[in-house]
């Protein structure tokens, strides 16, 4: 029993560590979501929050995201990425065959409470934290024409998939890197990893807000919390975007 104890130890030291940085970031580097050390950050309720800047456990806002704390964006006035409608309102030269939404979902709009740039930063728990607002900047700021960014809160499924030729089926596995950031997670379709499971395409699609399922935060090789970064054995990159897209 002493024996096949040590075996099971030795096994369990020898396997590859996965660190998960969290908002903190490893070692307390700190995330481009971490608030903590910003100076209005100091609610007396909860001063230098590490969560509350956009989650709180009672009171939350149910409309907006998961126990929702942050003043939420305008539900209204988005310009879509869509296909140009009398060449007004849409991506020039695009020629889509997914759905557009009319406004983003939920799980965007939580996103875009920040970065449609009409929202401080440090508007959360009922009022603007620090006594002035703090604006997100330069390309932060998507702003509310979201034509320049990519497409989000359209459904990505098999009716799509066989509409558009150059997309793969969502049970298709994700590429890995074979150098760079990544974590993996317990699904790794493009349906599990990248659609939340739920075959929408979000912001959430690409970026992990949390970096826990997504990518580990290193700010060097990934400033951006993309879910996938690296290259594969030929040395080829832009993986996220080739996990979808067959071009």
């Amino acid at each position: 029993m002493k024996t096949l104890h040590k075996v099971l130890v030795t096994a369990a030291l020898t396997l590859p560590m996965v660190v998960r940085a969290g908002i903190l970031g490893v070692n307390n580097s700190g995330s481009p979501h971490d608030f903590s050390g910003e100076a209005w950050n100091n609610n007396p309720a909860d001063p230098s929050t590490v969560c509350g800047v956009c989650h709180t456990p009672h009171h939350a806002d149910p409309t907006a995201g998961p126990l929702w704390n942050h003043t939420p964006t305008t539900a209204s006035g988005f310009t879509m990425y869509a296909n140009p409608v009398n060449g007004v309102g849409g991506a020039p030269g695009a020629s889509i065959q997914f759905i557009p939404a009319t406004q983003p979902n939920s799980s965007s709009l939580a996103c875009l409470s920040c970065h449609d740039g009409t929202v401080a930063v440090n508007s959360y728990g009922g009022g603007v934290q620090g006594g002035s607002a703090v604006m997100i900047a330069s390309s932060a700021n998507l702003t509310k024409d979201l034509t320049h960014s990519h497409p989000i809160s359209f459904t990505y499924d098999a009716t799509l998939v066989s509409k558009d030729k150059w997309l793969y089926p969502t049970t298709t596995t994700v590429l890995t890197p074979v150098s760079g950031t990544f974590v993996s997670g317990n699904d790794m379709s493009i349906n599990g990893f990248l659609l939340n499971g739920n075959n929408t395409v979000e912001c959430s699609s690409c970026h992990d807000v949390h970096n826990q399922e997504g990518t580990p935060w290193d700010i060097t090789q990934n400033p951006y919390l993309v879910k996938i970064n690296g290259v594969d054995a030929q040395g080829n990159g832009s993986l996220l975007c080739r996990s979808c897209h067959n071009k």
